[in-house]
């Protein structure tokens, strides 16, 4: 209800109602204001600043400054399964988290990988996406041996308690978390809560610098109103877990 398309939509619907009833100016003011809206959710400054604004509290780190770990916890959000007419796993933008996890592995700075991640009970998948993330990891060279699966998570809370429960079978007491930059503040505050402390190694890092602003960057773009809604659910989701008493 308040992600940019919905809240357009929502001023557009007041609008018309208002327009209906023969009050044109009203009417008016809350066009103008949907318009206004999806412009400047639409800006790619906007966008940039919006996301950026997450993803500085958790910069990436180069491989080297990683401690060793008792394990790896990648979490999901990463891929889709095999549906027609799709014959091979989707790769979403977030997959960054796998082939950090995976580098991480191979530089031994952990001696196993616990991919948490489950499906949502509307998700058309029979897999769950922790097992389609297991099948990109062995095509990456990581031994199936040194993979543990949590399949039943739904959300960010749900991936902390079910792998906590694995990380102490595996007496991983020194966990090193991968997860996108944006997602890596709630992430870290709720294993924080739940009393295990992490090394982040944020992924996924889209707001790269660009001190050159443009008249392009002021026009309304596709790309940016998407990193826009993720953003706020983002910053929606950090409100929504405090108020839950989460993190």
């Amino acid at each position: 209800m308040v992600l940019p398309a919905g809240l357009v939509l929502e001023l557009c619907f007041v609008a018309l109602l208002f327009l209906l009833k023969g009050w044109r100016r009203t009417s008016a003011v809350f066009l103008v204001s949907a318009i206004l809206v999806l412009w400047v959710a639409s800006m790619p400054i906007f966008a940039h600043t919006l996301l950026g604004k997450l993803e500085q509290d958790y910069p990436a780190v180069n491989l080297a400054e990683v401690p060793v770990g008792d394990c790896i916890v990648v979490l999901g959000g990463v891929v889709g399964g095999v549906l027609p007419p799709r014959v091979d796993l989707d790769m979403y933008e977030a997959v960054d988290r796998v082939r950090k996890a995976a580098q991480l592995f191979h530089a031994r700075k952990g001696r196993v990988i616990i991919v948490t991640g489950g499906n949502q009970p509307w998700s058309p998948f029979a897999e769950s996406e922790a097992e389609l993330v297991r099948t990109l990891l062995l095509e990456w060279g990581i031994p199936d041996a040194a993979i543990i699966l949590e399949g039943a998570s739904r959300n960010t809370r749900e991936n902390a308690i079910n792998t906590i429960q694995l990380m102490d079978k595996q007496a991983c007491g020194r966990p090193l978390l991968v997860t996108s930059a944006a997602h890596m503040k709630r992430s870290v505050a709720v294993f924080k809560k739940l009393g295990v402390i992490v090394f982040p190694v944020s992924a996924d890092v889209r707001v790269v610098d660009n001190p050159n602003l443009t008249f392009m960057s002021y026009l309304p773009d596709a790309g940016a109103l998407k990193t826009t809604t993720d953003a706020m659910r983002e910053w929606i989701g950090q409100q929504v877990y405090r108020l839950q008493g989460w993190n």
